[in-house]
């Protein structure tokens, strides 16, 4: 009897992906000790065929891309029994490193012969998942002007960031603040806000990551202005580990958060890829909602 085929769908324009090329890629998946079949898809083909095969009944998603790939998939995957298996052939690959798996290809790719699996928690906001965190308020202004400075000037990713935050900063002397209503009864004031799937460690030096996906709680980090001052606290507190207790930034745990504007909508980023919310905008925490592949 001939031995089913493992199906591998990789995002041919994610970063690592595009550097290795679909010929590097099958030299390496070489080391899986079952039959592959390598999809090579443009990202507008991922859904239809993450459809297809869950639809054939598929026990295993394979998918290759950054955190915005890994996102997609895991629309569908939600409250299945499906295991998740992240190749790590983005350019940051957050996620894969916040479930402490393999983040270089080489060691990732014998996991695929894995039957070891767990359950993490995703966020959900609007009823579209999450994996890492949602960004609102000034940070999504940061991201649309990024792109535009990487179409018209060509510039790397780090330097055209760099570059956007300086000129929306400067853009925004006033520091206009927005007031975000939850549903707790609090008021929160700031021109942007974190909300994060599970709770980061903002130890400096180890930079920000998460140790748990499955503390079932959303982590809402939100700074009081943007102002110097404000920065250097955040670093001053986060070096010497007592982030939580640093008087300028508002963060807390919560399980759900509704947040409302004088808008109908705003820009969010959501596991660093831009998108529109309406408001009010509902969040929460789906505990143990989603299979990955574990090393263990």
């Amino acid at each position: 009897m001939t031995e089913e085929r493992l199906v591998v769908i990789v995002n041919r324009k994610a970063g690592t992906a595009r550097k290795l090329g679909r010929a590097g890629l099958l030299k390496a998946l070489e080391v899986v000790n079952k039959p592959i079949q390598l999809l090579w898809l443009h990202p507008s083909e991922l859904s239809t065929c993450i459809q297809k095969l869950i639809n054939d009944g598929t026990e295993k998603l394979v998918i290759g891309g950054g955190d915005g790939t890994i996102n997609q998939a895991i629309q569908y995957l939600v409250g299945t029994k499906i295991v998740l298996f992240p190749l790590p052939l983005g350019t940051m690959n957050h996620f894969v490193k916040d479930l402490q798996l393999p983040t270089q290809l080489d060691e990732f790719l014998p996991l695929l012969n894995s039957e070891f699996s767990r359950h993490i928690d995703v966020g959900c906001v609007n009823n579209q998942f999450f994996l890492n965190n949602v960004s609102l308020g000034m940070y999504p202004l940061v991201v649309r002007y990024r792109g535009i400075v990487r179409f018209s000037q060509r510039f790397p990713k780090l330097i055209a960031t760099v570059y956007a935050l300086t000129k929306v900063l400067l853009r925004h002397q006033s520091r206009r603040s927005f007031i975000w209503r939850t549903n707790k009864g609090d008021d929160i004031k700031s021109p942007m806000f974190l909300i994060a799937n599970n709770h980061y460690e903002l130890d400096i030096t180890s930079l920000v990551h998460r140790k748990r996906l499955d503390r079932g709680n959303l982590m809402i980090i939100a700074p009081v202005d943007v102002k110097l001052l404000t920065l250097l606290e955040a670093i001053l507190y986060a070096w010497t580990d007592g982030i939580k207790d640093a008087s300028r930034l508002d963060i807390r745990a919560v399980t759900d958060i509704v947040i409302r504007t004088d808008s109908d909508h705003t820009h969010a980023v959501i596991d660093g890829e831009l998108t529109k919310l309406s408001i009010p905008i509902k969040l929460e925490t789906k505990k143990e909602a989603l299979r990955v592949v574990d090393s263990n």
